[in-house]
């Protein structure tokens, strides 16, 4: 007869072959989810087409994607170039408060801007992407699309992808407008920053050059492919019942901001190795 372990006792550690399945299992979930999401995009790209109705359907979402989150872009955009110059005011006034125009600019074009629309995105138009796919899988709506020979990765992927790819670039080109008229609203208004608002904007532009802008703007391809990809992938994977649409959106959200971080630091890497 065996006896109820005593309260507050601790528990004996996993032996090792257990904690190398939950790695090994984990390893093969992260390789699943990785292939459907491979298979989504090339059956995608197989299957593109371009007919008036897909014209319209990636219309309604690029408004969904991108138009209606232009205020909370411009919001966040705003604040983060005006924090920029507030922090490093302080930091380089030993040395020239000149700086703060190239530190804002670039910041804005080759990282902040790219990484902080993406999460943007992925946060506000992938859980609402997945959550969508979700309901209409556990729901068996997908599997009414293609009982009426509609095919459900033309008509619920394709356009998600395509609008999410443009858009995010475009929103991107806008915050970093938003994130430097921020800063330049703090060096004309803080009496503590001695420098002029047209020397701020000259010496950004200096230092600022057009490949910044597009090595900004092709993250922006990459990641907004990342926050449609990853979403539309757990969407049309889920199954069960409405619990799983939670967890599904949760899953997606995570796996967009690490992969977002992943190919930042590869793109960057690369960036660097190509320049010499």
């Amino acid at each position: 007869m065996t006896t109820a372990p005593e309260a507050g006792a601790v528990p004996p550690p996993a032996p090792p072959l257990a904690v190398l399945g939950r790695v090994g299992a984990g390893a093969l979930a992260t390789l699943q989810v990785l292939g459907e999401a491979s298979t989504l995009l090339a059956t995608t790209l197989v299957r593109l087409r371009f007919r008036r109705t897909d014209r319209e359907r990636l219309a309604a979402q690029l408004v969904r994607i991108g138009t209606e989150t232009l205020p909370i872009a411009a919001l966040l955009s705003l604040f983060v170039g005006m924090v920029l110059v507030v922090q490093t005011a302080d930091q380089v006034r030993e040395v020239s408060q000149g700086v703060l125009g190239p530190i804002v600019g670039l910041a804005m074009t080759k990282e902040l801007g790219p990484t902080m629309m993406a999460f943007l995105l992925a946060g506000r138009a992938g859980s609402a992407i997945v959550a969508e796919l979700g309901a209409m899988s556990v729901y068996e709506e997908i599997a009414a699309l293609r009982t009426l020979d509609i095919d459900p990765v033309r008509f619920l992927v394709q356009p998600r992808l395509l609008a999410a790819v443009i858009a995010l670039p475009l929103l991107i080109l806008y915050a970093d407008f938003i994130g430097v008229a921020g800063g330049a609203a703090v060096v004309a208004l803080d009496p503590a920053i001695k420098l002029s608002t047209n020397e701020f904007l000259a010496r950004m532009l200096e230092w600022v050059h057009l490949r910044d802008v597009l090595i900004g703007l092709g993250k922006g391809a990459v990641f907004g492919l990342v926050c449609a990809l990853i979403p539309c992938t757990w969407g049309l994977r889920t199954r069960g019942g409405a619990d799983r649409i939670a967890l599904s959106t949760t899953a997606a959200v995570v796996w967009s901001f690490v992969l977002i971080l992943v190919l930042d630091f590869v793109i960057v890497r690369a960036t660097f190795v190509v320049a010499g």
